[in-house]
This record gives structure tokens, C-alpha cells and sequence, in this order.
């Protein structure tokens, strides 16, 4: 009692492709340095319901907390987001911020050598951890929240637990140069830990045993920033050399990688499409991964005028200095990025002391 099989013959339909690219929305601005870090969290309002929020750490010592609710924009109100409130402890530059699992809690790491963990909600510092020797650059949360990474100037990766008390320094197989990011790999069970220095090396570790399980070497100077994709064991890289790299950190091989010509500072997957996003000491740029391609450039330039003023003899020369000034106009650099949950909005840090919000659209 078998019913006819019926093949039905194949067509196939081309669909037109669509192509996406970021568009500039608003700033947000209340930090007095360069914006180092940012993280978005979610949080619960008073119905229950979810709700985005924004957290920054600067060179001027402090971290901000934003609400970042959308909202209709003219060409006259780019302003976006709200600073709710500000936590201040560290008495150097906040360098990197890692947020729980949760949103509850944040830690920073600062050149004063110490990280902190915030309860985001009281605004207080709960626990200060001391006992790196130099400036700390980098700090990461596991993805259970019981594990906290951190790198330093000292050259150093310790192992903490959430009270604050260093459980493990590794020594052996250690970076010979700053450690400039450590990030936890993104599942609970068994994550590795990768490691990046200024040695030019990114090192990936057993996060139970801190036994050293692979180095990759492919950056021919500081590596600066590592992103794990998510839900996968895809690595990214970027460095002072203008590469940014793609390595397969179960195989330990290298996949691909894409050059620029500035200093990569950090780099991020989005959340739900394959683009690595950069940003780079002159701007942001995004690498589709299957086109292989950059399909993005983004740029801000400085255009604040010289507090001096110079009489020029001619109008020849005052022509000619112009134009040395235009073309010495600089693109302020892109230090720190982060996408809202479903990679619809990047949020980017400037070295302008501004965060500037971009949105996907179709291009």
C-alpha cells in the first residue's frame, strides 16, 4: 500500500541579492577621553519586559551606563541614548569592561592595575583584585560566570575567582610581551581560553587546567583583539599590523584573513550574520566572510580648527596652506565596538571621546 512517488521537476528561481550595509543614526556623548570599551546587557523593566542597555568604559577613568531605546530621529536630534548613571573607583584609564551572563554585574580593567566588579544596580564596587604588577589591559568573564581572565602589562594571565582571590598565574608557555586580550570561549562546558599579546602570538588555553593547547602565529606585530563567534569555534584576530585573521580554534589552523592599512583595535562578529566588524585607527570597516569581501568603510574625520591663526602674505600662499591642512585632516580612530542583541545597531567608541550609533540597512 504504497502511494505514487511523484518527482516533480526542479526550477530554480534566482532571487536579486540583497546587499546590507551600516548607516551612521546618532552619537552619545558624556565621556571626557577616548571610549576604551563597550558591552550591552539586558536588563528587566517594572512589566517584566527585556529591555537593551549600554555600558562604556573611557580614558577618563569612569564607565557610563546608557538606555539606549530607540527613538524617531530628524536631521536636527541625532543625539542618542540617555547617560544614567556614571561609576567611578578606578584611578587610571578603564581599559576593557566584561559584563555577567546576567547583565548584574560588570568588571573592569584599568591601568591602575586593579579590576573591579560592579553591581551594576547599586552602582557600588564590590570586589577590587590586586595583584597584577603593571597596567591591566584586558578581562573577560566565562560564560558560567565563575571564571574571570585578565592580562596585563606585566606580560601575565591570571585566573580569578569572582571574590576577588587570584586562583593561578600562568608561567609556562608564557606570552614574553603584553597580554592585550584574553576572551573565554562562549560555551559553558570545557571552554578554552584565547590569549593575545604583544608578542605577535594568540594562544589558546584549557581554561581547566591553563595547559597551553595551540599558539597561532600569523600577525607580524602586536596582536590587539580577539572575538569568538558565537556558538561556534571560529576565533578572530586583529592586530597593529592591519590584518585582521579567522582561525579554526578546534582544528588550530588559520582560515583567512584581510588586510588594512592602519592598526586594527578591536574586533566582533555580529551576532547574526557572518561579517566581522573592525575598529581601526582610521575608522570601521566590515568583512563579509562568504563574499570575501569588505562591504563596508566607515569613516570620522576631526575637523575642530586650529586654535592658532597665521596672516599669510599672499593669497597664493594662504591657498597653498589650505590645502596642506586639508589633507592633514585625520580620521579619528575607532577604538571599541558592540552589537545590540540581534545585530541590528553597532555602537562604536571614538578616540573623540563620542559613541556613535550605526544601523544595518540595505544598501
Amino acid at each position: 500500500e504504497f502511494g505514487l512517488l511523484i518527482k516533480k521537476p526542479q526550477r530554480t528561481i534566482k532571487m536579486a541579492e540583497v546587499s546590507e550595509t551600516l548607516q551612521y543614526k546618532g552619537f552619545m556623548k558624556a565621556h571626557g577621553g577616548w571610549v576604551t570599551s563597550l558591552k550591552v546587557g539586558v536588563e528587566k523593566t517594572e512589566t517584566g519586559a527585556e529591555r537593551e542597555f549600554l555600558i562604556s568604559g573611557s580614558r577618563d577613568k569612569t564607565i557610563i551606563a546608557w538606555e539606549i531605546t530607540p527613538k524617531d530621529f530628524t536631521d536636527d536630534d541625532l543625539e542618542w541614548g540617555k547617560a544614567r548613571r556614571v561609576y567611578k573607583a578606578h584611578s587610571h584609564f578603564v581599559e576593557d569592561l566584561s559584563l555577567s551572563q546576567d547583565s548584574r554585574y560588570c568588571l573592569s580593567a584599568s591601568w591602575d592595575k586593579t579590576l573591579r566588579l560592579w553591581d551594576l544596580e547599586s552602582g557600588k564596587s564590590t570586589t577590587t583584585f590586586v595583584d597584577h604588577d603593571k597596567d591591566i589591559l584586558t578581562c573577560s568573564f566565562s560564560a558560567d560566570n565563575r571564571q574571570i581572565a585578565s592580562g596585563s602589562m606585566d606580560k601575565t594571565i591570571k585566573i580569578w575567582n569572582t571574590v576577588g582571590q587570584c586562583k593561578y598565574t600562568v608561567k609556562e608557555d608564557a606570552h614574553t610581551d603584553w597580554v592585550s586580550s584574553v576572551r573565554f570561549s562562549p560555551e559553558t562546558k570545557n571552554p578554552v581560553l584565547a590569549t593575545a599579546s604583544w608578542d605577535g602570538t594568540i594562544k589558546v588555553w584549557d581554561s581547566n587546567t591553563m595547559a597551553l593547547k595551540n599558539t597561532f602565529n600569523g600577525h607580524t606585530n602586536a596582536v590587539l583583539s580577539l572575538d569568538f563567534a558565537t556558538r561556534s569555534h571560529y576565533l578572530a584576530s586583529g592586530g597593529k599590523d592591519g590584518n585582521i585573521m579567522l582561525w579554526n580554534v578546534n582544528e588550530g589552523s588559520f582560515l583567512k584573513h584581510k588586510e588594512h592599512n592602519a592598526s586594527i583595535n578591536q574586533v566582533l562578529f555580529s551576532p547574526v550574520k557572518y561579517w566581522i566588524v573592525a575598529a581601526t585607527d582610521n575608522g570601521i570597516l566590515v568583512w563579509n566572510l562568504p563574499k570575501d569581501k569588505i562591504i563596508a568603510r566607515l569613516t570620522v574625520h576631526d575637523d575642530d580648527d586650529d586654535d592658532i591663526k597665521v596672516e599669510y602674505e599672499d593669497e597664493e600662499q594662504e591657498a597653498e596652506a589650505k590645502e596642506k591642512k586639508l589633507r592633514k585632516k585625520m580620521d579619528v580612530a575607532c577604538t571599541s565596538i558592540a552589537w545590540n542583541r540581534d545585530g541590528t545597531l553597532l555602537f562604536a567608541g571614538f578616540a573623540d571621546e563620542t559613541i556613535r550609533v550605526y544601523e544595518v540597512v540595505k544598501s
